[in-house]
Parts: C-alpha cells; sequence; structure tokens
C-alpha cells in the first residue's frame, strides 16, 4: 500500500514510537526487515535518553541499537538503509545537541558501520542529524563531515522554517 502512494522511505524505530508505543529492538528489526523485504528503504532512528547522554552512554546506546536494529541486515542491503541518529533528550526539550556532539556521535556511527560491514557501507551510508533541527542550527550541523542530512520535525510544519532548513548554507564548525 505504501509504495502503490509513491512512499520510499518508511521510519523505523522513532523516538516517539520507542517511547509512547513501547516499540522495542526486537519489533523494530522486524519492521526494518519488512521494510527492506517490500523494496522500500527503512530510516532507521537510533539515539539516547537524557539520562544516558548525562551518563555518558550514547555511543554505546546507539551501538547497541545498531546491533539489535539492524541485525540480519546484510551489507549489500545496507545501500538503502539510512540512519538518523535522535537524541532523544534534544526533543521537544529546549536543550539542544551542538555540532560538535552531535558530530561525534555520527562520526562513532559511521565508525560501528565501518567496523560491522566495511569501508564501502561506512562511507555510503547516509547518517541524518533528528535532534530538534532549526533554522539557526541547520547551516553548522550541515557543516559537519559526518551529518550528511536532517530528519526534520516540528519545524516542517512551519513553511518559512523549512524551507530555510531546505536551503540551509554549510558554514565551517569552530574547532
Amino acid at each position: 500500500m505504501l509504495e502503490s502512494l509513491g512512499c520510499v522511505y518508511v521510519l523505523c524505530g522513532h523516538s516517539e514510537r520507542r517511547v509512547l508505543f513501547k516499540d522495542d529492538d526486537t519489533y523494530i528489526n522486524a519492521k526494518v526487515r519488512t521494510v527492506l523485504d517490500h523494496n522500500l528503504k527503512p530510516i532507521l532512528c537510533i539515539g539516547e535518553s537524557q539520562f544516558e547522554y548525562e551518563n555518558k552512554l550514547n555511543k554505546q546506546v546507539c551501538a547497541l541499537q545498531l546491533a539489535k536494529d539492524l541485525q540480519g541486515v546484510t551489507a549489500e542491503e545496507m545501500a538503502n538503509v539510512v540512519i538518523a541518529y535522535e537524541p532523544v533528550w534534544a526533543i521537544g526539550t529546549g536543550l539542544t545537541a551542538t555540532p560538535e556532539i552531535a558530530q561525534e556521535v555520527h562520526a562513532y556511527i559511521r565508525s560501528w558501520l565501518l567496523d560491522t560491514y566495511g569501508e564501502k557501507v561506512a562511507a555510503e551510508t547516509r547518517i541524518q542529524y533528528g535532534g530538534s533541527v532549526t533554522p539557526d542550527s541547520v547551516d553548522a550541523l550541515m557543516a559537519c563531515p559526518d551529518i550528511d542530512g536532517c530528519l526534520v520535525g516540528g519545524a516542517s510544519l512551519v513553511a518559512d522554517k523549512f524551507s530555510r532548513i531546505v536551503a540551509f548554507q554549510k558554514e565551517p564548525v569552530a574547532a
């Protein structure tokens, strides 16, 4: 049905589904498999809670979610998978992940892909950032070398904000 409507991508593991509907990694893995088996492309959302972030567990949480949610997905199938890093603590809370924080986690995700699937998959997998992207934050986020795009939430509902995000301007990130 989704394909007949022109859909290409399907969200899997979105933070709200994980929290509100208690979607666990076993369910998310089954959804990723189903999406791939029906010739659609999963956008796998991963990310840590505020507690996990404050306790410096963000990389471990992301690694565990990647391992469980991509179980049984081959390197060839990864050509159709997008990863979206969503720091749950930065969504609708007023807290924000700096571009440096986002880049650090994206680089870790890319290294996990390298270790798990090899150089080609690590280089070619699109890794998006999805933690309350705004017109004010998009330029610096998109200047990060391991951030390949944005998964935009609430800002997509306001035309002026969304059009500014789509028309981002890359700017260098301060070291």
